[in-house]
């Protein structure tokens, strides 16, 4: 009887561990609050997903380019770029990477700011951005956002 029920919690755990490896995703974070966006990290890495927290438009940018993302949240105001410029820079990067890689797909980028404002909001989402949100904001709220859009 222990003999099944160990065969079975087994099975359970291998089934649990396939499912969270076939949704693991991969997070850039560049926030002017590093705290906040080593929070966020942290949360992500807990959910099993695969995070980069880094410093500066210069940094988010490269590291943009350099691999492919499934989200990426940025500050509206980060050292060197904003996230305007940052969602701008991208958005040409993914037009005339879709001309040689038919099969190349988006990250889902997120814009974040200390305090709303309607204009820049606006900007963002006609330049591409999955959603515009005012941190600090719950946790966990954030997370459910981003993560069913």
């Amino acid at each position: 009887m222990t003999f099944g029920i160990n065969i079975s919690m087994s099975v359970m755990s291998l089934a649990i561990l396939i499912i969270k490896e076939e949704n693991i995703m991969k997070f850039l974070i560049g926030l002017r609050n590093n705290v906040y966006a080593d929070y966020i990290g942290y949360n992500l890495r807990l959910l099993g997903h695969d995070v980069m927290v880094v410093e500066g438009g210069s940094d988010i940018l490269d590291m943009l380019f350099r691999q492919n993302w499934d989200v990426v949240i940025v500050g509206i105001l980060v050292n060197y770029y904003n996230g305007l410029e940052i969602l701008d820079k991208y958005q040409k990067y993914c037009h005339e990477r879709l001309k040689v890689e038919d099969d190349f797909v988006r990250a889902k980028i997120f814009i974040a700011s200390s305090f709303f404002d309607k204009i820049s909001m606006q900007q963002a989402m006609s330049l591409g951005a999955a959603d515009y949100f005012v941190m600090p904001q719950d946790t966990d709220e954030l997370l459910n956002n981003i993560l069913k859009k």
